[in-house]
C-alpha cells in the first residue's frame, strides 16, 4: 500500500464502498461488498501468509477478498444455502489464489474447527438480532431471515440474551486470534417497536468486558444505496434514517 492509499484509508468515514451488481444478485439479507473486507485486510495484514477468519461467513465475501489478496481464508456459516453460494464464488477464483476453507457450522463451535492463536485477522458482520426478519426502515425494502435454524441468533427474542450469546461467540474468536491480532466487526444500530438499540456501543462494551481492546471506529457511509428515503415518523415524531454502519476495530492484547 502506498502513502496516498494509506492516507485515504485512514479517513474515519468510508463512503466509496458499495456492492457490485453481482453481489446484489446474491440476495443475502446483510451481505457486505467484497471491497470492504479487502480494504480491512490490506490495512491490518502485511503478510501473504496471514490467516483471515469470518465466523459469520454468509456468502463468503471476506473469504473471497482474502483469497484474491493471497491470504488464507477460513469461515463458518450456519445456513446451508449461503454456504453453497459461497462455494460457487470460490469456484470462480483464479487458480493461483489460496482456496478458502468454509465450514457449514455454528459459530459457537469455532474452537473445535480452528486452532488456538492461529488467526491474524477477523473480519465479520454478525446477525443484527432479529431485525432482518422485518422491513428495512429507511426505504421499506423487504428483508429476510438468515434461515439458519435453531442456532440462528437472529431468532433470539430478547436483546440482552442476544448480546450475551453473541459475546460468547466472540470469546471463541478471542481464543483463536493471535495475540496482537485485529478483529473488525461491521454492525448497525437498530430501532424496533419505537425503541432505539445502540447495537454498536452495546457490542463494544460486551467485547471489551470479554478481554478485547477497543482500538478504533470507522463509519461506513451507505447513503448512495438508499434511493427511496421516506420521512420517518412524519409529521408527529422525528426519526433518523440510518444510512451508515459502524466498523468496530478490536484487538486481542499483544503478549507482554
Amino acid at each position: 500500500m502506498d502513502g496516498r492509499t494509506w492516507t485515504r484509508y485512514s479517513l474515519s468515514v468510508w463512503s466509496d464502498i458499495a456492492k457490485t451488481k453481482e453481489e446484489r444478485a446474491l440476495k443475502h439479507p446483510a451481505l457486505f461488498p467484497e471491497a470492504l473486507p479487502a480494504r480491512l485486510i490490506e490495512c491490518f495484514t502485511a503478510s501473504a501468509e496471514a490467516v483471515v477468519l469470518d465466523p459469520f461467513a454468509g456468502t463468503g465475501s471476506t473469504l473471497v477478498a482474502a483469497a484474491r489478496l493471497g491470504r488464507r481464508g477460513i469461515g463458518l456459516e450456519l445456513c446451508a444455502d449461503y454456504a453453497a453460494r459461497a462455494h460457487e464464488r470460490f469456484a470462480l477464483l483464479p487458480d493461483e489464489a489460496p482456496r478458502p476453507v468454509l465450514h457449514q457450522a455454528d459459530a459457537r463451535t469455532l474452537r473445535d474447527l480452528v486452532p488456538a492463536d492461529s488467526v491474524d485477522l477477523v473480519v465479520t458482520s454478525p446477525p443484527y438480532w432479529n431485525i432482518l426478519s422485518g422491513r428495512r426502515t429507511a426505504d421499506r425494502r423487504e428483508t429476510r431471515d438468515y434461515l439458519g435454524g435453531d442456532g440462528d441468533l437472529g431468532r433470539v427474542a430478547d436483546y440482552g440474551e442476544f448480546l450475551m450469546l453473541l459475546g460468547g461467540i466472540f470469546t471463541e474468536v478471542w481464543s483463536v486470534l493471535k495475540p496482537g491480532g485485529y478483529c473488525c466487526v461491521v454492525v448497525m444500530d437498530l430501532r424496533k417497536g419505537g425503541r432505539f438499540y445502540p447495537f454498536h456501543s452495546d457490542l463494544a462494551a460486551e467485547l471489551t468486558r470479554r478481554g478485547f481492546l477497543y482500538d478504533d471506529l470507522i463509519i461506513w457511509d451507505r447513503h448512495s444505496e438508499y434511493n427511496c428515503l421516506r420521512p420517518l415518523g412524519f409529521p408527529s415524531v422525528f426519526r433518523v434514517n440510518k444510512v451508515h454502519e459502524f466498523i468496530l476495530i478490536f484487538r486481542r492484547p499483544p503478549c507482554p
